[in-house]
């Protein structure tokens, strides 16, 4: 039984969309911007964009600011 678990487990993590941070960092390399032009647009600093792109803590506030300025039509470069 445990190892059905395990199993099904591995399943799901297999099957996960891809995170916020790999999406953002995609997203703004299609767009040829650079995380300080992306940072400038948004309001922020360069070193929030970086860790919103490694997936690591970041305060709330930065991070919807960056995600609409990347979700946004356009990115003035």
């Amino acid at each position: 039984m445990l190892r059905e678990v395990k199993d099904m487990a591995s399943v799901q993590i297999s099957t996960r969309e891809p995170s916020i941070a790999t999406q953002a960092k995609k997203l703004r390399l299609s767009r040829l911007i650079t995380q300080e032009e992306l940072a400038t647009a948004a309001g922020v600093s360069k070193e929030e964009v970086n860790r919103l792109e490694q997936g690591l803590p970041l305060i709330l506030n930065s991070k919807r600011k960056i995600l609409k300025e990347l979700w946004a039509k356009k990115v003035e470069k």
